[in-house]
């Protein structure tokens, strides 16, 4: 029998939720309209109006004028209250930033920006906007709905309140974000659901709230676990003729030329004098004459999830030391090369992976093992 009630529950939920598609569709941009805005009495306004309904009883039993003038006060003002409160928040235009990837043991966060509205570009919404998830994520892969990401496990998902400045400009730069944030315990990646967005402005007594979906989809990288990773030198049929960039400055090797800063790379590298002279950030790069490239690898019987966790930190080491290295595991083959880009596709394949992911590039299979690292820290970062 209790499952009735929970089964009951999902049927109106999923109900509820294809019929905000067809009335609110999903967008990166919303401006309110009379079709996404939902209003009705908050607590407060309840008691006000009970209030208001006692007072207009009591002056035609006692014939009290002075009491039927408070009540037909009372009134007007939550008429006027009805009206003010839906045209303010009316008012409100957000966009959504595409979010930036995460691990899942770290928290992330959705950028809302408050741009403004087509209808009323001169005048902005007021007040405090209270943010919460209204629905649970969806995996890109299989589409099938996951637990809840809330910061606690309860049965209310967290709400999330902003004040909002009212100083909204037509340039890009001055508009106001909203850090709304995230949290998702699995790897993968991942559909947001719909965010809910309410407002009592100004007296309190009626609460406006839209459900909002943005399309966005986002990237949880897998927790990073330190522990002994296989490492293996890629061998190369011609030494002389392999000539690799390494991009360290405290190595021997001969310099090669300057190329654009990129974020994340080590300031050592970064030459002081261009900026000092011109302002333009370039960095160093190097060459050396000896093959330097690496593939890192897991025994396959190894877990998945803790052969994940290893890659994905050695990931993160061998890109902060800006060194030439590969992944492979089972299936998961990522060709030897180094950078950002670099990093962010190995923690994206590392992240996705599963049993059945077919091979992400082919690699050299001329390697010769030269090393297994055993490593008896911490097993955990």
């Amino acid at each position: 029998m209790p499952k009735v009630p929970l089964l009951m529950s999902k049927h109106v939920k999923r109900r509820l939720l294809k019929w905000l598609d067809k009335r609110v569709p999903a967008s990166h941009e919303h401006h309110l309209n009379l079709n996404s805005i939902f209003i009705l009495p908050s607590g407060f306004g309840w008691t006000f109006i009970i209030l208001s309904l006692c007072l207009f009883l009591l002056g035609t039993n006692y014939q009290n004028n002075l009491m039927l003038l408070l009540s037909y006060l009372c009134l007007s003002i939550m008429l006027l209250t009805l009206f003010y409160t839906h045209q303010n928040f009316a008012r409100l235009a957000v966009k959504a930033l595409p979010p930036n990837p995460f691990h899942c043991n770290l928290q992330g966060e959705m950028q809302l920006q408050v741009i403004p509205h087509t209808n009323s570009p001169t005048k902005s919404c007021c007040g405090m906007l209270s943010i919460k998830w209204l629905n649970a994520i969806r995996h890109v892969e299989t589409q099938e709905r996951t637990r809840d990401y809330t910061v606690e496990k309860s049965a209310a998902p967290p709400s999330y309140t902003f004040a909002l400045n009212g100083n909204i400009d037509g340039h890009e730069g001055q508009a106001q974000t909203l850090h709304v944030p995230l949290n998702i315990a699995t790897r993968g990646k991942f559909t947001l659901g719909r965010i809910t967005i309410a407002c009592d402005f100004p007296l309190g007594l009626y609460k406006c709230w839209t459900h909002l979906d943005f399309q966005q989809h986002v990237t949880v990288y897998a927790k990073p676990l330190e522990g002994p990773v296989t490492i293996d030198k890629v061998a190369s049929a011609d030494e002389s003729k392999s000539v690799s960039q390494i991009n360290d400055s405290t190595n021997n090797d001969d310099f090669y030329a300057l190329k654009d800063y990129e974020v994340g790379q080590p300031l050592n590298r970064v030459s002081w004098k261009h900026v000092a002279k011109n302002g333009n950030w370039v960095s160093k790069s190097f060459t050396s004459l000896c093959s330097d490239s690496f593939v890192l690898s897991i025994p396959s019987n190894v877990d998945i999830e803790t052969a994940v966790s290893l890659l994905t930190f050695e990931t993160l080491s061998w890109s902060a030391a800006d060194r030439v290295f590969g992944i492979h595991y089972k299936g998961l083959n990522i060709a030897p090369n180094h950078g950002v880009e670099h990093m962010q596709k190995c923690l994206t394949a590392l992240a996705c992976f599963n049993r059945h992911t077919p091979p992400f590039s082919p690699v050299d299979d001329s390697t010769v093992s030269i090393s297994k690292r055993q490593n008896e820290r911490a097993s955990s970062v």
